[in-house]
């Protein structure tokens, strides 16, 4: 083997170790933490699932009643422009008895109502509790308000990161640092619930309006990075 092959092999060898060498060193006073900013906020939009169920004989029967009942609870939404709605689980099973025969079918589809206006879903699930039974009712904070909620706080949990660096550094006795790695993550806005499953005797002619409490969500935005200490330089 010449000379020049020998080096050659002896170069690749060490630019490993040599990388690694380099890498080591730049790990030193390194530190991670996080900081978290909090609030309470108020609850501004309300969702509310509400369902037809029916039983029946006739599937095919069954089928056409559910599919006028949702006609009819449509007809009525859409005179409501602040409302926006949508059909789901939408369903028909039979239904068997012990020894496994065919007792009837039962049939269900349930409409999604979302408002930020309280007075006018109140109005409308009033219309609608005369046919249909409410499933649930949550409240929240709504996507564009909640964005907004979270680029303030966002700001102020940087200031804080950034005042959390500083004392660090200056009480491990260096002068200065430098950001090494930023994350940023938001968590929060989980939905209230306001009623539980309605029972059909809840249909009934007369039915007073529903009464909603909005409540509050808590929206936290928390900053986690890792900073590289150091003595400033002349």
């Amino acid at each position: 083997m010449t000379f020049t092959k020998q080096l050659a092999i002896i170069l690749i060898c060490l630019i490993p170790a040599s990388s690694l060498i380099a890498s080591e060193s730049n790990t030193y006073n390194r530190v991670s933490f996080n900081v978290t900013e909090q609030k309470q906020v108020n609850n501004d939009e309300i969702m509310i699932s509400m369902a037809v169920e029916r039983d029946q004989q006739d599937a095919t029967i069954l089928s056409d009643e559910i599919n006028l009942a949702l006609k009819s609870a449509n007809e009525i939404i859409h005179s409501y422009p602040t409302i926006k709605s949508s059909t789901s689980d939408y369903s028909i099973r039979p239904v068997y008895t012990r020894d496994k025969k065919l007792e009837h079918w039962h049939g269900t589809a349930s409409i999604v109502l979302i408002s930020q206006n309280k007075k006018d879903i109140a109005a409308l699930v009033q219309k609608l509790q005369k046919q249909l039974i409410i499933k649930s009712t949550r409240y929240s904070v709504s996507a564009e308000r909640k964005e907004s909620i979270q680029n303030g706080m966002i700001k102020g949990a940087l200031k804080k990161f950034n005042t959390q660096a500083a004392l660090i550094s200056s009480n491990m006795g260096f002068s200065s640092y430098k950001l090494v790695n930023l994350n940023i993550n938001h968590s929060g806005n989980s939905p209230r619930p306001l009623y539980a499953m309605a029972s059909k005797s809840a249909m009934v002619a007369d039915i007073a309006p529903p009464s909603f409490e909005p409540g509050t969500s808590t929206i936290k935005v928390t900053i986690s990075g890792t900073i590289e200490m150091d003595f400033a330089t002349e």
